[in-house]
């Protein structure tokens, strides 16, 4: 019986110290929330964190921009049509402008900018607040650590229908900020104008190498239709062709004759020694013919075999000929290419030095803090409200 009034008390104890554990922690929800600690520990104390940092500890950033289009003379076109629709003038190049941008967001422009303008410096000073300021605590100086820093405060934005691009560059004083943009301007148009040297070297050179190959070709096919000439005895086959046939004309008319003056002696004088001399004078003049014939047209030394060969030669020649006049044509546009810029960057607005920091956008940064402190705090109310109703 006392064991068992024992037990009972025990229990009783334990249940009385957790009912009173729970009434603690819910007592204590209820004075945070009561008695606004909560709101001040959420609220008040972040948001005049903000206040000091934004309204005065925030350093100044000054931005400088500039505008700027990379441009090609532009040719007319050849047909009718394209003469109307084109006239000499300038379009954009939207390919190269991306390539501009590619360079001045790259770890070559920051290189050649640091070494002119000391960014360790100029983005570490003491001035500068502590978030904002590159390598705060000594850390990381490295140059990998510094174009990470140096992309977050440049940027090249590119108008995608005109290709115009607006170059950004934000900086704690205002004349880092224009330093810098100038800089990588200047080394804009320095890249645009290596790429013109480039093209017309490249441009040079495969038109006077152009210009080597045709007329080695052309002295070559002139050499070969010289020597297979003199090989041949042909000054000119065509002209040759037409003397042999008419050779062979005379001759055969001269057959004709002779065969009729036979006919002649066979019908009044058969018996005639004359008769048989022209016989065999006919039987000559049938081999001349048959000589003369297979000169012209026969086997592999006739004149028409030499003709073909010839013309083939000929036509080598010509063809040759034709490409070094186009070549040379190349080579002389190419020369006048070369003394007219292929590519410009057109400055359509320049650098600025600006006169007063545009950001940081003090009273809207607060505000924002604000705005946010305020939906945290009723998130967390509403979350202490449903712990404190799942424990009653």
């Amino acid at each position: 019986m006392s064991t068992d009034q024992s037990i009972s008390s025990s229990e009783k104890k334990s249940l009385f110290a957790f009912r009173a554990k729970k009434k603690n922690t819910k007592d204590i929800l209820l004075d945070l929330a009561k008695k606004n600690k909560l709101f001040v520990c959420i609220v008040l104390v972040p948001l005049t964190a903000c206040i000091l940092y934004f309204g005065f500890i925030e350093s100044d950033i000054y931005v400088s921009e500039c505008v700027f289009v990379i441009r090609q003379p532009e040719k007319k076109g050849s047909s009718g049509v394209g003469s109307l629709l084109q006239s000499f003038g300038v379009s954009s190049v939207r390919e190269e402008a991306f390539t501009v941008r590619g360079f001045i967001l790259s770890r070559d422009a920051l290189k050649v900018i640091n070494e002119n303008i000391d960014l360790r410096k100029a983005f570490g000073k003491n001035k500068i607040d502590l978030i904002n300021r590159f390598d705060p605590i000594g850390i990381d100086d490295s140059f990998e650590a510094l174009y990470k820093y140096f992309l977050k405060r440049v940027s090249v934005d590119i108008d995608m229908t005109s290709s115009i691009a607006t170059l950004r560059v934000r900086a704690f004083s205002s004349q880092d900020a224009y330093n810098i943009n100038e800089g990588l301007l200047f080394m804009s148009e320095g890249l645009i104008n290596k790429l013109n040297d480039r093209a017309r070297k490249d441009m040079l050179d495969n038109a006077v190498r152009d210009v080597d190959e045709s007329e080695r070709e052309a002295k070559d096919t002139a050499l070969a239709l010289s020597v297979y000439q003199d090989k041949e005895i042909l000054f000119d086959p065509a002209q040759q062709s037409t003397m042999q046939l008419q050779q062979v004309s005379r001759l055969q008319t001269e057959l004709l004759n002779v065969r009729g003056l036979i006919a002649h002696y066979r019908e009044f004088a058969s018996e005639s020694p004359q008769k048989r001399g022209l016989e065999k004078r006919a039987a000559e003049l049938r081999k001349e013919i048959d000589l003369e014939m297979s000169k012209v047209a026969g086997g592999d030394a006739s004149m028409t075999q030499k003709l073909i060969e010839y013309e083939r030669l000929k036509l080598d020649r010509m063809f040759s000929e034709k490409k070094l006049a186009a070549a040379l044509t190349s080579l002389e546009q190419a020369k006048a290419d070369v003394q007219r810029q292929q590519l410009y960057l057109e400055r359509i607005v320049h650098p600025n030095i600006p006169d007063s920091s545009i950001y940081p956008n003090r009273i809207t940064n607060i505000l924002a803090a604000a705005g946010l402190l305020l939906v945290l705090f009723g998130v967390v109310k509403l979350l202490l409200i449903g712990v404190i109703e799942h424990q009653d």
